[in-house]
């Protein structure tokens, strides 16, 4: 077989590993619970959205409330930092609570969305994803892929080569990706 026939077999695996990956993700994501917001019953503040505040209850309380429905979720007051809001959402069989900021968008980590609802859809997907997908993404991590990749090989051959000289002090070699680098210092006996 060819370099150039070698190379379009490399290139045609790795789009259809592509592929199968982003279809299965989609599949994922279709799969994963949907939001289901709990109303309030009952007025609770005049300053803050009639149905969508529960005020200050227990997370015992909220747990009761969300029934173990998978998506369910409400807005309460934290019991331990009052003044501060908790999103409490029904997931796996638990009740997940996540202190919740406004800033002019909703969110509880560093991605800020519109609406709590899509704060939640947001969250159930990745969740969902984590949970089903964890051994693949393990093996991905400890396995990767790319290793057969054309470009690896080379830089792979060019350190053998440089290894082969004799050089005795020590060698460093960057690998870089899109938004990591690798540092390996290699020794030479």
């Amino acid at each position: 077989m060819s370099c150039m026939e070698l190379f379009i077999a490399q290139k045609a695996r790795q789009t259809s590993l592509t592929c199968m990956f982003y279809l299965t993700v989609y599949q994922l994501q279709q799969e994963a619970p949907r939001p289901k917001r709990i109303t309030c019953p009952q007025e609770v503040s005049a300053s803050v959205n009639v149905k969508k505040f529960h005020g200050m209850i227990s997370r015992e309380y909220a747990d009761e409330l969300l029934g173990g429905k998978e998506g369910a979720y409400l807005i309460r007051e934290s019991q331990r930092q009052p003044g501060t809001h908790t999103l409490a959402l029904s997931f796996g069989h638990q009740t997940l609570n996540y202190r919740l900021f406004y800033d002019g968008k909703h969110f509880v980590g560093e991605k800020r969305f519109e609406s709590v609802h899509d704060l939640v859809t947001d969250a159930l997907i990745t969740l969902y994803i984590e949970t089903k997908a964890a051994e693949y993404i393990a093996k991905m991590t400890t396995n990767p892929i790319y290793e057969h990749l054309g470009y690896t090989s080379l830089l792979k051959d060019k350190m053998v080569h440089r290894l082969s000289r004799g050089r005795t002090e020590p060698r460093r070699v960057t690998f870089q990706s899109d938004d990591r680098v690798s540092l390996i210092v290699v020794h030479v006996t």
